[in-house]
């Protein structure tokens, strides 16, 4: 009803990874108990701790392709089942690979993945970039992840 716009070009792929982000370029990323893993004092009021090496952490992402089984589009996913990705993905923090267990959209949501990972046990305490890639497709640069001992 409010009319027509110009044409314009659109390009779609079947992964787009990126992860969302908290203030300072951070990945939106928890801990088994939801606590925040990010840099002391992003939010305030709210705890924040850098994460660990070796710790598990949980990383909050989207365009990370189809999954086994496959996702019903545009609802939110049941908890009935996990919709796990068809493929790992890989994660590397400071260019050092993260072990991945799992990426699976997150129940209750639409196109909302978590992707689980172990904080390489050998970085040292700073912001380092972290990058996902799966299907070939690379998350964008720029994110840094915060660890400390």
């Amino acid at each position: 009803p409010g009319g027509t716009s110009s044409p314009f070009t659109a390009t779609a792929s079947q992964y787009g990874p990126a992860f969302f982000l908290w203030p300072d370029s951070q990945p939106v990323a928890t801990r088994q108990d939801y606590s925040y893993a990010a840099k002391a004092g992003t939010f305030a009021g709210a705890a924040t701790t850098p994460a660990k090496p070796g710790e598990v952490i949980i990383l909050w992402a989207t365009g990370f392709g189809p999954t086994v089984p496959a996702a019903p589009g545009g609802v939110a996913v049941p908890g009935d089942q996990t919709y796990s990705t068809a493929t790992v993905p890989t994660v590397t923090i400071n260019n050092i690979p993260a072990t991945v267990y799992g990426a699976a959209l997150a129940p209750g949501s639409a196109g909302l993945y978590q992707i689980a990972i172990t904080v390489p046990a050998t970085l040292a305490d700073g912001d380092w970039p972290i990058q996902a890639s799966i299907g070939g497709t690379q998350s964008p640069a720029g994110i840094v992840l915060t660890v400390h001992h």
